[in-house]
């Protein structure tokens, strides 16, 4: 009898994020022979199996049964293909016929069952009947909620196989698969939008990104695929959705169009503008969820593309109607929830309810709360246009300057400070026009000009909302200590506004990060910046940027699990400009751990929220994406990044000097050369301590010692006293074990490198130990830090550094002689090797003739392929 060829797939994506999974089913089926995979519609369960089968195919016989709602109305109308075209005979026969066929080949045989729970009575006995008799290894694929028949249910009750239940692909899966799919990169906030829309459903992913790609809102841009526009289904898409959501009565039906206008609705009124048994049903059927906190049920779509499918298919007006609806009933239950003044401005833009411009301020603000500048700037241009006056015209306008439209925010703040009629307006007017000046503008110059002329009292003495903006400024040039006295006078006045408090907090933090302060000091210091951006109307932008201080510190002291509420806070914003937030936070923090692959990834996905300069931002990440780069071995892609730094730098800041130095360095010990490094991490020490950023020149004497210089046990032993942090002690305990070669004080710094979170520079410390005890000829106790540098290192995703190298290779020459090696192998002369570590051509010769006689090798190629055996011919 012929047996089914495995069908051919259509067009699919890689197979990407479910490796756990695969090996999962996989040991399922070697332990048991029979593994059931369940799943809601489109989490990809089919495509699992199938890739199983089809890793199995090349090592047993494999069959593929596929089941459907019309095989179900016919008896073993899924194994038809096993079946005669002209067999007439009874169910019983066929049923042992296709049974004694797929028995025949026994144990070699795989038999993929798909979509199980649609399988007509008689093929679910034939399947019951093979799992238990364990005639043939079996996978079965079920849907999530769906009736199945009894017979497939008893696989997995009476415990013949194990089901497996698969959820949606999680953010980073998710993003994997999609990098795979377009072959490139996404941005933050594209890949945030596009999980946020899907949930993590395989199928609905591929469809939606299929229409936005057609429709050419999902495009490629400088390397990352970027999506702009409102959500529009694909003609597929909305067909698969109005299928799952299937018919509904008209009862049912409005429960729907509620919610999906209204999300999230209280249950009790959604029941006043509703029946009970109308939202039962439908959330019988599973289009919408209660959630219950407290005292409080809130109803939410069970899916965002249920909303979508639904508003798009519904009139205007009735969407207008119903949208007035809702707004009426939050009006007259108060609108005591969170979030009910936001949801009423927002069902109001686009209802026949008048605007009510105090309404819409106070949804702005939340708004950008959240991070959620598009609707942001709908509400304020709302308010503005409803008669909002000077705070809605001010708030759009340093919305607009944070979104680098700077021509639209001068306009807007124009109309602003025309409509000031008050000092403390006129202040807060000034204070924005400053900050477009400066940071979006680049005209240094005019904003001075601007806070010498508006920003001084009667008497001339600075307004303190100028003072704070002027610490900012100080702060942002690289002269902490002078910022932090400034930003501490403007935050100790009487009465300091909502405005003098953000911007003197932003300064205060920032500067007390890179000068080393306590880490309490630099919390206290943003959850008070926040609280006051909060209370202005114009400056919830500053939140993400404020709590990034924070961050900073974390890293600079050394306690890198210590800001989990900040990234808790920044994880959970709902803001398209929230990815941004988190993926930078993140990014920061796996810079600092050494774990330089998911820093890149992070960073780069939002170089594109920051064109030009980026009001500042830009230039820094390309500095530590070239750290990043520097440490995973790419030299040359991390000097690229470092001119595209320089290219975009903004002129008045100097936030990012620290950084690029330290990327210098980082490139210097990629391309080998040891003394490069060492000298650049001791420029950046000086110039470091000369701005009074003491954790900054911290850190680049520790990154001298990791490059090998044995003499900063002084200062860094100063510094450990002076900042007191963890970092700080584990920094000076590193070199002092340096400096005296001894292993076991190097292994302790390892440990306290590792319990601040440091991997990499605790697998140098360790890699340092290797060295010093095979130096003593203590061979065990080398070997024992050389495998715990590797298992550090192991965990930091490819990085690499010259102390890691010589532990995983090391030969019996100086480290100098190594370092010219090195630099032969990059293909240099001795003239330019010479040149580059200034020193003489025959004091290059005369290191690769050493170096040549204790390894016995014959010339400066053999040696060069020996330091670095990935240059071998």
């Amino acid at each position: 009898m012929p047996r089914p060829a495995r069908p051919a797939p259509g067009r699919a994506w890689p197979f990407t994020g479910r490796d756990t999974e695969l090996r999962a089913v996989a040991s399922l089926l070697d332990r048991d022979g029979v593994v059931v995979v369940a799943g809601a519609t489109g989490v990809g369960k089919s495509r699992l199996a199938r890739e199983l089968v089809a890793h199995a195919a090349t090592e047993e016989t494999v069959a593929v049964a596929t089941a459907s709602a019309s095989s179900r109305e016919v008896p073993l109308g899924a194994f038809a293909p096993w079946l005669d075209a002209d067999d007439e005979a009874g169910a019983v026969s066929a049923l042992a016929r296709v049974g004694a066929a797929l028995r025949a080949e026994g144990p070699r045989m795989l038999l993929l069952v798909d979509d199980a729970h649609m399988l007509d009575d008689v093929s679910a006995t034939l399947v019951h009947q093979l799992a238990v008799e364990h005639a043939v290894r079996l996978v079965l694929t079920v849907r999530t909620g769906e009736p199945c028949p009894e017979a497939i249910t008893a696989v997995w009750k009476d415990g013949v196989g194990e089901r497996l239940e698969m959820e949606p692909l999680a953010p980073d899966e998710a993003a994997d698969l999609l990098s795979a799919a377009l072959g490139g990169p996404l941005d933050a906030q594209t890949r945030r939008r596009l999980h946020d829309t899907t949930r993590g459903n395989v199928l609905w992913l591929r469809h939606l990104v299929d229409g936005e790609r057609a429709a050419q809102r999902l495009v490629a841009v400088d390397g990352h695929w970027e999506w702009h526009g409102p959500v529009a289904l694909s003609p597929a898409l909305e067909h698969l959705l109005v299928e799952r959501i299937g018919t509904l009565d008209e009862g049912e039906r409005r429960v729907l169009d509620l919610v999906a206008l209204g999300e999230p609705v209280g249950l009790g009124l959604l029941t006043e503008l509703a029946t009970a048994g109308d939202v039962e049903r439908v959330a019988e059927r599973e289009l919408i969820r209660v959630v219950t906190a407290g005292a409080r049920s809130e109803v939410h779509l069970a899916h965002p593309l249920y909303g979508e499918v639904t508003r798009a298919r519904l009139s205007v007006p009735r969407a207008r109607r119903l949208r007035g609806e809702i707004s009426r009933a939050l009006r007259t239950t108060g609108a005591r929830r969170a979030g009910d003044d936001l949801r009423r401005a927002v069902l109001d833009l686009d209802s026949d309810t008048p605007p009510d411009a105090t309404l819409l301020m106070l949804a702005a603000e939340q708004a950008m709360n959240l991070t959620d500048f598009a609707l942001a700037e709908r509400l304020l241009r709302a308010a503005a246009d409803g008669g909002g006056g000077f705070d809605a015209h001010l708030g759009l306008g340093f919305l607009l300057a944070w979104m680098l439209r700077a021509d639209e925010a001068e306009t807007a703040l124009a109309t602003a400070t025309a409509a000031a009629r008050t000092e403390p307006e006129r202040a807060r007017a000034m204070l924005a026009r400053a900050h477009v000046l400066m940071f979006i503008l680049d005209r240094g110059d005019d904003a001075r000009a601007l806070l010498d002329r508006e920003g001084v009292d009667a008497a001339g003495a600075p307004l303190p909302e100028s003072l704070a903006f002027r610490a900012a400024l100080l702060v942002g040039s690289g002269d902490v200590d002078l910022g932090i006295v400034t930003a501490t006078s403007a935050l100790d006045g009487p009465g300091a506004s909502p405005q003098t408090s953000t911007w003197a907090c932003w300064a205060a933090a920032y500067g007390e990060a890179f000068a080393g302060g306590h880490g309490g000091r630099v919390r206290e210091l943003v959850a008070r910046g926040m609280d006051a951006a909060r209370r202005a109307p114009e400056l919830g932008a500053m939140l993400g940027n404020l709590g990034f201080a924070e961050i900073l510190d974390a890293g600079y002291s050394g306690v890198l699990d210590g800001p989990s509420a900040r990234l808790a806070w920044v994880d959970d914003l709902p803001g398209q400009h929230g990815a941004t937030w988190s993926a930078l936070y993140h990014g920061r923090l796996a810079l600092e751990a050494g774990c330089a692959a998911t820093a890149r990834r992070l960073l780069e996905s939002i170089l594109p929220t920051f064109p030009g300069h980026g009001g500042g931002w830009t230039a820094w990440l390309h500095a530590m994406i070239a750290q990043a780069r520097a440490q995973l071995g790419d030299a040359d892609g991390a000097a690229e990044s470092l001119r595209h730094g320089e290219q975009t730098r903004h002129p008045e800041l100097r936030a990012d000097e620290g950084d690029a130095a330290l990327a210098h360095v980082w490139i210097a010990a990629a391309r080998g050369s040891v003394h490069e490094a060492v000298a650049a991490a001791r420029r950046l020490s000086v110039t470091a301590a000369s701005r009074g950023q003491r954790a900054v020149e911290m850190v680049a004497r520790h990154a001298a010692v990791r490059a090998g210089d044995r003499d900063q046990e002084a200062p860094l032993r100063v510094l450990a006293e002076t900042l007191g942090t963890p970092r700080a002690r584990a920094a000076a305990g590193h070199a002092a074990g340096l400096a005296a070669q001894d292993p076991h004080a190097l292994l302790a710094a390892a440990d306290a490198l590792e319990a601040c979170g440091l991997l990499l520079a605790a697998a140098d410390a360790a890699a340092h130990a290797a060295g010093a005890a095979r130096d003593q000829g203590l061979l065990a106790l080398g070997g024992d830090a050389a495998e715990r540098a590797g298992a550090l290192a192991e965990r930091c995703e490819g990085a690499s550094t010259p102390a890691l190298a010589l532990a995983r290779a090391p030969l019996p020459i100086s480290s100098r002689e190594r370092e010219v090696a090195v630099l032969a192998a990059e293909g240099l002369s001795n003239r330019q090797i010479a040149a580059r570590l200034h020193v003489s051509v025959r004091t290059v010769e005369s290191h690769i003739y050493r170096a040549c006689t204790r390894l016995g090798l014959a010339d400066r190629a053999a040696l060069a392929a020996a330091v670095v055996p990935s240059r071998r011919s």
